[in-house]
């Protein structure tokens, strides 16, 4: 198998930031590009409950967010920056979202961390990885820490 696109799904955790750099060791053996995928999770929808002026607003605060927390993990891995590697926002839940980038997108195999943000949500919820795990079209390298 030839992996040359690897999506890399980050919570911006440490479970995270594991897979980020085991993904980078994966890009530079196969000459690989990594994208790194974010969803920004709705829980509430607060589409519902905000006016549109609101929603835009806060939308556009988690968006900066998510892009300074993109550039805080380039700083702390800074391999990332000896790869082609592209950063990817979505909105909405993040397994399903992170489903969709697989099906649109041309990944050979998407890596993730074992647990995200919170273990004890990880035992009420299940967690991500293992969603896509079950339902992924391509490899999933689940790292732990």
């Amino acid at each position: 198998m030839e992996y040359k696109n690897l999506l890399v799904l980050t919570d911006f955790s440490e479970d995270a930031e594991h897979a980020v750099r085991t993904s980078v060791e994966f890009a530079k053996r196969y000459e690989a590009s990594i994208t790194l995928l974010h969803v920004i999770h709705d829980s509430t929808n607060l589409s519902f409950i905000l006016s549109d002026d609101e929603y835009r607003s806060v939308d556009s605060k988690m968006e900066k967010h998510v892009e300074r927390a993109f550039k805080a993990l380039f700083e702390k891995v800074p391999e990332l920056n000896s790869v082609p590697c592209k950063t990817k926002i979505r909105r909405g839940t993040p397994y399903i979202n992170c489903l969709y980038e697989l099906e649109k997108g041309d990944y050979d195999i998407v890596f993730a961390g074992s647990h995200g943000e919170s273990r004890v949500k990880h035992v009420l919820m299940g967690s991500t990885s293992e969603k896509v795990l079950r339902n992924s079209p391509v490899d999933v390298f689940v790292t732990k820490r």
